[in-house]
């Protein structure tokens, strides 16, 4: 009986539990069974996130572009250098050792010369007299010299096989001159002046800095003197292109010191030289991030750039102006 009591008593307070619990809920006064996550900001929402930045290799102008050919005459040195009109040669020589009266003419040289369309100098810079070097003055001179070419030299007079030039003026440089060439800077940092300088020796040869914007390049003959450092220390650290001595590369005869401040990016090596040279300058002249070209195993190589970037290109047709590949920046 009392069991029958009971369920009668519930039966009846049901209805109104019920009523109040559903109440509480449409009231907010209990919190729902299953909260809902608010989304953080790392979970994927619908906004598309920023693409990231793709690399766009500069496209220079080949207006403003400064051109530097090393070219493959076969033994010695000769570099081409061309911005807008200006053209400037950097040494020029010959493998022969026969005087200079007998005119041998280097014919990858000329030819070279002829397929770029060359047709005139404006300034011939000769590191010192020694015919893989010097041999084609007055034939270059000849072919494309005009009343305004300046020969600059290391020697008070023009070399005695020389004089007087077929074409043009020459003029003596010394350690710390500077001269101005269209878009280019030119700072002489070697060798140390002194009288009567002979300019027949690897030791006498010009060493200079040429600038063209933010980018340097060293030209040095065939030697670079130890002194350089005190006097030129900030101007030559960091060059970012060495064409690299010629000769006078022997372990006990040259200096290593310089190299670790010129520390270049690329390292050019001219022509058929032995085989010292190349190993000497890949163990001190360059940095592990260097490329170092030999023209005899790289063909004719051209190096370009629009005074921030550089550019090179190896085993080039002559006459053709490939941009090439990109050089990495420097390694901080």
């Amino acid at each position: 009986m009392r069991k029958i009591a009971l369920f009668l008593v519930l039966c009846l307070l049901l209805p109104f539990v019920t009523g109040m619990v559903f109440g509480a809920i449409a009231e907010g006064d209990l919190p729902p069974l299953i909260s809902t996550p608010i989304p953080s900001s790392t979970e994927p929402t619908d906004e598309e996130p920023d693409a990231p930045e793709q690399y766009q290799e500069p496209t220079p102008d080949p207006e403003t572009l400064l051109r530097l050919h090393q070219i493959n005459i076969g033994y010695g040195d000769a570099y081409l250098l061309t911005v807008g009109d200006w053209v400037i040669l950097v040494d020029c020589g010959t493998n022969t050792t026969d005087p200079v009266s007998t005119g041998r003419i280097n014919y990858p040289l000329f030819t070279y010369l002829e397929a770029c369309k060359i047709d005139h100098i404006d300034v011939h810079f000769v590191t010192h007299w020694h015919n893989d070097h010097d041999y084609n003055v007055n034939l270059l001179g000849a072919l494309y010299g005009t009343e305004d070419t300046m020969v600059y030299g290391v020697t008070e007079k023009l070399y005695k096989e020389f004089d007087p030039l077929v074409a043009g003026t020459y003029q003596e440089l010394r350690d710390g001159d500077r001269l101005s060439i269209g878009p280019l800077e030119v700072l002489v940092v070697g060798p140390e002046y002194k009288e009567g300088i002979p300019g027949n020796r690897n030791i006498d040869s010009m060493n200079f800095v040429v600038t063209y914007g933010d980018v340097t390049m060293m030209f040095t003959g065939d030697f670079i003197q130890s002194g350089i450092l005190k006097r030129w220390w900030e101007e030559i650290t960091d060059i970012d292109i060495l064409s690299f001595p010629h000769h006078g590369a022997e372990i006990q005869e040259t200096p290593v010191a310089p190299y670790r401040v010129i520390n270049p990016r690329l390292v050019l090596i001219s022509s058929a030289e032995r085989g010292i040279v190349r190993n000497y300058a890949m163990n001190y002249a360059h940095a592990p991030q260097d490329a170092v070209y030999l023209s005899y195993l790289d063909g004719h190589v051209l190096v370009s750039t629009d005074g921030e970037n550089i550019w090179y290109a190896t085993n080039v047709i002559p006459g053709e102006l490939p941009l090439g590949e990109l050089l990495p920046p420097r390694e901080n």
